[in-house]
């Protein structure tokens, strides 16, 4: 039986339904060659043909079994994966990762073999900003003179010497763990105060200077705070943060946090960070040293959109942490440095520009990031301690299982292979492991030795943080000194504050006003003893009769005798009976 073309049959034929089923049953006759057909791919295979001339340079990718297996991994946006690294593992050290440029100190700064404690501190500290602090400063005492009507020494005008003692007050009080301690505490004359804190000054004068520091000109200080909320001390951060970038080189691995200062005043940029110890308080955003937390670049957060203060226009467009890991690695841009940072920075848009900008990166990623491909994330069929990879031709994305359902996903610029270290983690973690804590670590240490007081001003809590950091600073510039000889960082502490309050020591020695038996502790921290060689005996009364110089004044003892060597009248209360041979030996001496 002929079957008629299906062309030629009419809808309306009243053999319609006899004819369609002859077709049907030829159909059904024969045999069907599925040679030809191919079975499109979910992914665009179009995008994977555009790549030929990247795996022609890196090597060919693996060939697909009949087009059902792909070597790729894609992201909810198409963002293409390879399961196959683009180097081999013999491949030289790339020239992304060679920093030429060594970490320590600058050129400028290594001519001194020695130096001191002091002088580690003023590189950091150096005497623009405490001249700046010392104008604002008499500027805010006078004030308080004209409100009080009132002249007393208490309220004098303070010199650069006395502002570095009351600094070094404040080193001596982080070290003796006292910051927190009450004023009058600390200064007590019943044995259980400070006596160096005596020495140096009174607590008067103390709690005065605490009250009238000040950083900044308030007469324009309202015009400045329209761009710069931080403005009250804004110049000096910004001059100690230039000093940190003169004098020190870091090394090749950096990494990017917060930290956060503790302060429950009033301040419009609070913030409140209940991961943190302290919980409340001022954010500052920090680029430190990962190895030695050498703080190199930082702001402070004053605000929504405060990120991209310092960028163009065309940074201003990328997302907010993007725009803070841009303005704080602006120094280091072209030097080839790894930046360490957590999930919250961690984008491909970010490794990307940090690609361009001559700097690599590393750090963990938020699984609902749109680049990451399904299989990366946690499933229950995941084996422990297996870990996934994929590769672009710039980034290297893992993910590691630690825990049933878990996972840890990491992006990195600087690795290029799936390489496993021995204790089953991929390399990848392992150096984000090593780097990620620098600024967690300086923050320790600033907490370890700190010289935060509490108080109501903002400004204060920043400069009293700033001093921290540059202890810290400090110590590190100090041991990189030839002549250094591993002082332990309390010690280390202990002669910087000496250092500090000992011209001002020496000065209140000279005071004829200062408490005998303040200066008697003077000589003794000073470790200053009389030279009585060329001073004559005194073995006659005094006439007419002297108040002993050993007595409170209060007592106004009267008394004929006078010290056997240095002339001084004494009472015999105050004196000691010695012998013959006693009298002898010191006529020796």
């Amino acid at each position: 039986m002929s079957v008629p073309s299906k062309s030629s049959v009419p809808v309306n034929s009243n053999d319609f339904e006899a004819i369609i089923d002859q077709w049907l049953d030829c159909e059904s006759d024969v045999d069907i060659d599925n040679s030809d057909i191919v079975i499109e791919s979910e992914h665009d295979t179009n995008s994977e043909i555009s790549d030929s001339d990247t795996n022609s340079e890196y090597g060919e990718s693996e060939d697909t079994t009949d087009g059902k297996v792909s070597k790729f991994y894609y992201g909810k946006n198409k963002y293409k994966w390879s399961q196959k690294s683009f180097y081999s593992r013999n491949t030289r050290t790339l020239q992304h990762n060679i920093v030429v440029n060594l970490p320590g100190l600058r050129n400028s700064y290594r001519n001194n073999s020695n130096i001191t404690p002091l002088q580690a501190w003023s590189y950091f500290v150096d005497d623009e900003i405490l001249f700046e602090i010392l104008t604002w400063t008499n500027i805010e005492i006078s004030k308080h003179r004209e409100k009080y009507q009132i002249y007393s020494s208490d309220l004098r005008d303070v010199d650069i010497i006395e502002l570095r003692a009351f600094i070094g007050l404040l080193f001596y009080s982080a070290v003796f763990k006292s910051n927190h301690e009450d004023i009058s505490s600390i200064f007590a004359t019943d044995g259980s105060g400070r006596d160096i804190f005596r020495c140096v000054t009174s607590k008067n004068r103390f709690s005065i200077l605490l009250a009238c520091l000040r950083f900044d000109n308030p007469d324009d200080r309202e015009a400045r705070k329209i761009n710069d909320p931080a403005a009250a001390i804004s110049g000096i951060f910004n001059r100690f943060v230039n000093n940190c970038q003169t004098v020190y080189t870091m090394g090749t691995c950096v990494c990017v946090d917060e930290m956060l200062v503790g302060f429950r005043g009033r301040c419009k940029f609070k913030m409140y960070l209940p991961l943190k110890p302290v919980k409340y308080g001022l954010k500052i955003m920090c680029l430190v040293d990962a190895k030695t937390n050498y703080f190199y670049n930082g702001y402070i957060y004053v605000g929504k959109d405060s990120d991209g203060n310092t960028l163009d226009e065309n940074d201003r467009k990328f997302s907010k942490p993007t725009q803070s890991v841009l303005r704080l690695t602006k120094p280091i841009n072209k030097t080839n440095r790894n930046i360490t940072a957590d999930n919250w920075f961690t984008s491909i848009e970010l490794i990307e520009e940090l690609k361009k900008r001559g700097n690599t990166y590393v750090g963990t990623v938020r699984k609902n990031k749109r680049e990451i491909p399904p299989e990366f994330l946690p499933k229950k069929n995941r084996q422990i301690g297996s870990s996934l990879f994929g590769f672009t031709k710039d980034i290297t994305l893992v993910s590691f299982t630690p825990k049933s359902n878990k996972c840890v996903i990491l992006a990195s610029s600087m690795h290029h292979n799936s390489s496993i270290e021995n204790t089953g983690k991929p390399e990848i973690i392992e150096f984000y492991n090593s780097t990620k804590g620098g600024v967690d670590s300086l923050d320790q240490k600033c907490a370890i030795y700190c010289t935060g007081r509490r108080t109501r001003r903002w400004p204060m809590a920043i400069f009293l943080r700033v001093l921290d950091i540059s202890g810290v600073n400090a110590y590190i510039v100090h041991k990189t000194n030839e002549n250094f000889n591993d002082i332990a960082r309390i010690n280390f502490m202990k002669k910087l504050a000496h250092s500090l309050v000992v011209p001002e020591m020496e000065r209140r020695l000279q005071n004829k006003r200062i408490n005998k038996e303040i200066k008697s502790n003077i000589r003794r921290v000073l470790n200053i003893r009389k030279d009585l060689s060329s001073t004559p005996l005194h073995d006659h009364l005094l006439n007419p009769r002297k108040t002993c110089y050993l007595c409170p004044p209060k007592k106004k003892r009267k008394t004929s005798y006078p010290c056997y060597l240095c002339g001084q009248p004494i009472c015999l209360e105050c004196s000691k009976k010695v012998c013959k041979e006693c009298i002898g030996i010191s006529e020796e001496i």
